[in-house]
């Protein structure tokens, strides 16, 4: 007789808790994963040390990524401090609830001042009725991101937003999919 041995490997997921926005959500990573948590050390145990950016160091150039989609709604906007940098992230689906698996398309500037990130969502269409998204400026109040607002757009397919820095920094745009996001992470100096 031969024995067959099944070998089961679980990945454990975990959700992570943005409070900044009030919302819940899974932390974003350049591979799409979610990490498994730091155990909390207890007294005289090493600290667990603040990652780098996933998406690099930043820069002060243009950046694009994704494809255009038509038909889009924003459905988020939520915001945290990662120890290193600080990262905005906007969320988009279908108005009927789809949640879209590509990565939606965007632009982001950086103002000559090195003070203002300048960001163009393509594809969008509508806007969800959540109070971070409905608003035209959100009060962040973080020592280096002060301000998100919406501007008004001459395109109907398009929305953009400057994300207000209290001091010259870089900053990288990056964009995952399942549910569709686009994530501006600026380098905390």
């Amino acid at each position: 007789m031969v024995a067959v041995l099944t070998l089961v490997i679980a990945f454990p997921l975990a959700c992570g808790s943005d409070t900044s926005s009030g919302t819940t959500s899974i932390p974003e990573t350049a591979t799409g994963l979610t990490p498994t948590p730091f155990p909390v050390p207890g007294e005289g145990e090493p600290q667990p040390v603040e990652q780098p950016n996933p998406y690099g160091a930043g820069s002060t150039a243009s950046q694009s990524v994704g494809m255009l989609i038509d038909g889009l709604e924003l459905r988020d906007i939520r915001w945290s401090d990662h120890g290193t940098y600080f990262r905005v992230v906007f969320e988009m689906g279908t108005p009927e609830g789809t949640l879209i698996t590509q990565v939606p398309h965007a632009d982001a500037t950086m103002s000559p001042d090195g003070k203002q990130v300048k960001v163009v969502l393509g594809g969008i269409r509508s806007i969800s009725d959540a109070s971070n998204v409905t608003s035209t400026s959100l009060d962040i109040g973080d020592t280096e991101v002060t301000t998100i607002k919406r501007l008004p757009a001459q395109d109907d397919q398009a929305l953009i937003y400057t994300i207000d820095l209290a001091k010259p920094s870089t900053y990288a745009l990056a964009g995952l999919g399942s549910p569709g996001r686009i994530v501006i992470d600026i380098t905390k100096t």
